[in-house]
């Protein structure tokens, strides 16, 4: 038996019981993915010699917290994979207009051959207004749940230009194959200080869609679209920085769920999950 990707029944088998909170996923009916990349920093403050654990901390703290709001959560780490009882918000809800990338010259789209390079940027504006801000909280996940989280994050000391990255891989059959997410954080080294910014923005880029077609040849598995986005931040000196992707599977608040229901006709009014 296959199973069947059907965005009605499995947004309304992924609600929270909580009207204006999130949830991280239970284990047991469907489940939303979102897209948050943050980076944080924070002055050598509470460091010495021993250990530089306690600013380490503040700063991973503040890339949950700057831009979309991800703080107070307990987070576990889980593997990358979106399956077919997943939904990616901003994508299959909440969809936001997401343009080719001209990535690639077209000499080199051989390289992606069957596979669409998108602008994922957008996924990250729709995490950001389904959860909110630090200061303006509108659907956040409840302080303390426990979310599975795909993600990595690594930390660096300053002067330096760090990134979160990720790419997801859209298969063709989303009922027989899984999303794929592949995220990277890292340091940038300049050759031509800011100018070789946007140069290795791109190199980035187009190494998270090989990763991805690679993945897909490991797997057996057409990727039809990858979906590619990369944030930057400058890290002074005497500070320690933090580059986070974290991408929660949860369940969605039922007010956000009233919304979704409200502007897409096709989702079913009775609440599930």
């Amino acid at each position: 038996m296959t199973p069947d990707h059907s965005i009605e029944q499995i947004l309304t088998a992924s609600i929270s019981s909580y009207d204006d909170y999130c949830v991280g996923y239970p284990g047991h009916g469907g489940y939303l993915t979102a897209v948050v990349m943050g980076q944080g920093a924070f002055p050598k403050m509470f460091s010495h010699a021993g250990s530089d654990l306690l600013d380490s901390t503040v700063a991973y703290d503040r890339a949950e917290t700057n831009g979309t709001y991800l703080g107070q959560i307990n987070m576990i780490t889980v593997s990358s994979f979106c399956g077919p009882q997943g939904l990616i918000w901003g994508y299959d809800i909440a969809r936001q207009d997401l343009p080719p990338l001209p990535l690639l010259t077209n000499d080199g789209r051989h390289q992606f051959a069957g596979s669409a390079l998108i602008d994922g940027s957008r996924l990250r504006e729709a995490a950001r207004l389904l959860f909110g801000t630090r200061d303006r909280r509108r659907f956040p996940l409840l302080p303390g749940t426990h979310v599975p989280c795909a993600g990595k994050f690594r930390f660096f000391d300053g002067p330096a230009w760090i990134y979160s990255a990720v790419a997801i891989g859209i298969p063709e059959d989303r009922g027989a194959a899984a999303v794929l997410f592949m995220e990277d954080v890292g340091q940038l080294m300049l050759v031509n200080g800011a100018e070789s910014l946007e140069p290795m923005r791109h190199r980035i880029l187009q190494s998270l869609a090989h990763s991805v077609t690679e993945v897909g040849r490991n797997q057996g598995v057409l990727y039809q679209e990858i979906l590619l986005d990369v944030s930057l931040r400058e890290i002074h000196a005497g500070e320690i920085g933090c580059a986070l992707v974290a991408v929660p599977y949860f369940h969605l608040a039922r007010n956000a769920y009233d919304e979704v229901a409200r502007r897409s006709p096709n989702v079913d009014e009775t609440r599930g999950g």
